[in-house]
């Protein structure tokens, strides 16, 4: 009767097992500038489970939000081995030296990097490396622009493989964060 039991315990205990992650494609290759002028890429990533946004210092809108957020993963997730990622959009205007303020706004410490590099380079890194859109400048009021670009975070695991896309609301960072954990895990 105990090993019926126990047959029947294991039997539904590994029904409740998540399903992995999927694989949604692979992070290409890229090398940018961070805010402290050390080069950064895809190869110093690889062993690290990294979040990725994308960004620009004078944004009037969404930005802004999505910096606040990844401070908050960023203080949450205090592991050696998670990293977090922010590019510019806008990188004719975010230089090393403004994204270096910009992440001091945020704390970030050395787990953070905000890159930028030569305009071609960075819309490479994004629309191929990424594979997601980004626009063009678009002046608005005031001498004030926008540029429109995805507002997800980006999850990637150690072999550089995108696994999720989050919104940035509450939802969105609570299942990004366990998924952080899932990764850490799966690949530890």
């Amino acid at each position: 009767m105990l090993r019926a039991f126990s047959l029947v315990a294991i039997v539904l205990l590994a029904g409740c097992r998540e399903e992995p992650l999927p694989e949604m494609m692979p992070i290409g290759q890229f090398s940018l500038t961070a805010q402290d002028g050390r080069t950064i890429g895809s190869a110093d990533l690889r062993g690290k489970v990294y979040v990725a946004d994308f960004i620009f210092t004078s944004c009037p809108s969404i930005c802004p939000v999505m910096s606040t957020q990844m401070a908050n993963l960023h203080r949450r997730i205090d592991e050696a081995d998670v990293r977090f990622v922010s590019i510019t959009v806008d990188p004719e205007r975010d230089t090393p030296e403004v994204l270096r303020e910009y992440a001091a706004r945020y704390r970030a410490d050395s787990r953070w990097h905000f890159l930028t590099g030569e305009p071609t380079e960075v819309r490479r890194t994004i629309e191929r490396a990424f594979r997601l859109p980004v626009g063009e400048r678009e002046e608005i009021a005031g001498g004030r622009y926008d540029i429109m670009h995805g507002a997800r975070f980006v999850l990637i695991d150690r072999r550089g493989i995108l696994r999720g896309l989050y919104e940035t609301d509450a939802d969105g960072l609570e299942r990004l964060e366990r998924d952080v954990g899932r990764l850490l895990e799966e690949d530890g």
